[in-house]
Parts: structure tokens; sequence; C-alpha cells
């Protein structure tokens, strides 16, 4: 046998030996465990028993498994056969009831996952699994809030805008100086002010500016809450109390924070705000004007053209006062002429 030909045999021999040891490798043996946890704590990561089927802890974490997998239906049957089965003596009933509501949330019925979760807090809210129960509340919050619906008798959809509300009230009320109390504000007042509802807007942006004076969101919630009072004035022949209030919003916002004021052009609405405040108080002495109160009409004027000066309406106060004879109109100013002048010829 030629030296290229024993070669041949020995390369082939050394790949089917490196197959058949592949495919024993790829075959588990049986004490294997199927996963590996990593602990926290001890910063190790540890080998984990398979579930047990009809254990307490087997069935809980067959429940976690489908959770993980996204088999949300299937993990809510496990759970609610494990609390009847175990009931609420066992040390892992919190844990089951959190992990239902997260199925149940998975399956995006959020109202339901709602009170399983007020079920939770009656009974473990002071313990250390309550954080993640609220996280979950303010989830739900923020679906119902963004048109997520409520199902009545199990199918029907319901609006579900007011049960937002109501949760993000009991965490702002419950959880005072946290940072769900903070979130819960700030999301109620943006709900408030893209439904266009300023005057509960601004109260829950003051609100956020007084319970919160070192949040992260203070110049966020200032501007907005001026913003939100200039909204409120429904126009020159209503009340100009919404433009007084957010006059001073503003100019509190340009002072406590310049930079972000200059950039968002907080001068100009100041300047948009004088116009508007002049033009009400003038449309109030052209209504005493009309109902021929000419003292009272004059009032209005002057105190538009001295209160408001640079402003369209000054402007237009002065011309009805020089028409009332109030104001004498002053005579146009000429050029004085000069004589040519002459030179002695002589």
């Amino acid at each position: 046998m030629n030296v290229a030909s024993e070669r041949g045999r020995a390369a082939r021999l050394v790949m089917m030996l490196s197959a058949m040891a592949a495919l024993g490798a790829a075959q588990p043996p049986e004490q294997r465990r199927e996963r590996v946890e990593f602990d926290p704590a001890s910063g190790q990561w540890s080998t984990v028993e398979p579930p047990k089927p009809g254990t307490p802890e087997g069935d809980f974490q067959l429940a976690r498994q489908a959770i993980a997998e996204g088999k949300f239906g299937q993990a809510r049957r496990i759970l609610d056969r494990w609390l009847k089965q175990y009931g609420e003596q066992h040390e892992l009933h919190p844990h089951v009831l959190l992990r239902r509501a997260e199925a149940v949330i998975g399956q995006k019925d959020y109202y339901q996952a709602h009170q399983y979760l007020q079920e939770f807090l009656n009974q473990y809210g002071g313990t250390d699994l309550a954080e993640e129960a609220v996280q979950r509340e303010f989830t739900i919050a923020e679906n119902f809030l963004a048109g997520a619906k409520r199902r009545f008798l199990g199918f029907i959809p319901l609006p579900a805008e007011d049960v937002g509300i109501t949760i993000l009230d009991d965490l702002a009320s419950n959880y005072p100086e946290s940072r769900i109390a903070e979130l819960a504000i700030k999301t109620k007042a943006d709900y408030y002010y893209n439904k266009n509802e300023y005057d509960l807007a601004e109260d829950e942006f003051v609100r956020l500016q007084q319970q919160f004076p070192r949040s992260t969101y203070l110049p966020y919630a200032m501007r907005r809450s001026a913003d939100a009072a200039d909204a409120s004035f429904a126009g020159i022949p209503y009340d100009d109390a919404p433009l007084i209030e957010a006059q001073e919003r503003y100019t509190l916002y340009l002072a406590q924070f310049p930079a972000y004021a200059q950039q968002q052009g907080v001068s100009l609405i100041l300047t948009e705000i004088s116009e508007k405040r002049a033009a009400k108080e003038l449309s109030i002495g052209e209504y005493y004007e009309r109902v021929r109160q000419l003292r009272a009409a004059s009032l209005y004027y002057r105190s538009t053209k001295d209160n408001w000066p640079n402003t369209i309406a000054a402007t237009q106060a002065e011309a009805h006062l020089r028409r009332l004879g109030v104001l004498e109109t002053p005579e146009p100013q000429t050029q004085p002429t000069t004589e040519p002048s002459t030179t002695n010829a002589n």
C-alpha cells in the first residue's frame, strides 16, 4: 500500500472519530442540568434542577418558564391551579400573585391584572416585592391612558382612562416621596395637557413643582404650567386671569432657567401676552364707549396707553382718546422756512 493511500485512510478515520465524539457530546447524560442561574448575592452561576410538576416549587417554576416563553395563558392556568392547591400559607404565595398579574398583563387583560395587583398590595404592600407591583400598576395606568380598553364581562371593551387616572392618583398619594409618585403626577399632567384640559394640566404641573422641587422635570413642569395657563385663555371677550397667571409663570421660568427660556423664545411669548392683555383692556374701553359711558371709556383707554406702551392696542387707545377730545391731537410739525439771505451790494 502506498504512502498516499495510507494517509487518506488515517484522515478518514480521524474524521469519523471526531464526528462520533461530537455526537456523544450532544447527548446529555441523564443527570445533566437543564439550565444555570446567576445569583447576584454571591456573584456565581449555579445549576438549577428541572422543574418537578406536582410540587409547589416545581409548578411555580413551570409557570415562570411559560411566561418567559410568552405562553401567558398556560402560565395563568398553572398559577390559578397553584393558588387553589397550595393557598396563601405557602411562602411562595406572594410570588405567585405577582407572576399571575404578569401573565395577565401579557394577555393584555389590564383591568384584571390591576385587580390582581390590588389584591397583592393589600396583603403584601409592606414587603420588598411591593415595588415590582407598584411598577406594574404604573404600566397598566400608562396603557389605559394610551387607549387600552378594559374588558366588561370578559370580552366587551370599555374606555378605561378613568381607571388609569385613579391608579396614578393612588400611586401619588400612597408613595408621596418616591420616584413612582413623581412619574405618576407628570404622566397625569401630560395626559390632561394633550387632551386640552389645560386647567387640570396646570394644577398637576404645579403640584409636580411643589412636591418635587429638585426634580429633573422641574424646568419642564414650570414651562408646561405656563403653557397651560396661556392656553386656558379663551379670547379677548373673556376673563384675562389665565393670561396674568401665564405671564407670572413665564417670567419666573425666564428668571430661573434663562438659557432654556431664551432657546424656547419665552421673551417673544411674554410680548404676545402683553399684546393680548392690552387688547383686552382696550376692548373694555370700547364697550363703555358703545354704551356712551365716555368717562369710563376714557379711563380704560388711558390705562391701556399708559400700562401697555409699544403695543398695537396702546396706539389704538391713543387714537380713541384724541377722537373723544381727551387727548389733544398734536399739530403737524413743519420745517421752518428761511428767507433767502440778501447781501448788501454797497
